[in-house]
């Protein structure tokens, strides 16, 4: 979509790029992202394969407002305390709560290092909706502190 402004036309549209072009133009791209319009680059030989160039810190607020819901159960005959976390399907276990949730942060950890590892497989099977929630703690680089705030703790 085209509009005029004093007799100029400007695009309303996101600038979009194949990947040679990206390649060819990254610094350019690179500035245009970094002032805040998003860069779409696409494969000419699939045109629905589009990644986004995106202002890091526009993508901090977004993933900020991706909220995980962790619940805690307590088996009382077992007294054993379970913390879920069903955004990624995983969950931690212990004598108490706090042990429970030092579990979980191992799941994490140890599932992230198998999900980097095994990323071909784990993009073609998970819901983008775990996706996001899996890269909102990857972005969390495997500290523990970082990764049990980003969880709600």
């Amino acid at each position: 979509m085209e509009i005029s402004e004093r007799g100029k036309k400007m695009s309303i549209s996101m600038p979009q790029y194949n990947i040679r072009d990206t390649k060819k133009r990254y610094s350019e791209l690179n500035n245009i992202a970094l002032k805040g319009i998003e860069v779409i680059t696409f494969n000419a030989n699939n045109e629905e394969e589009k990644v986004s160039h995106i202002k890091t810190s526009y993508l901090d607020k977004l993933l900020d407002n991706l909220s995980f819901n962790p619940s805690v159960e307590l088996d009382e005959e077992l007294a054993t305390y379970t913390v879920v976390l069903n955004e990624i399907d995983l969950y931690g276990e212990g004598n108490t709560a706090d042990a429970a949730i030092e579990d979980l942060l191992d799941s994490i950890i140890q599932f992230l290092a198998i999900y980097i590892e095994k990323i071909d497989i784990f993009s073609k099977v998970e819901p983008d909706t775990k996706q996001l929630f899996l890269l909102k703690l990857l972005r969390c680089n495997g500290d523990r502190e970082k990764i049990k705030k980003a969880i709600g703790y």
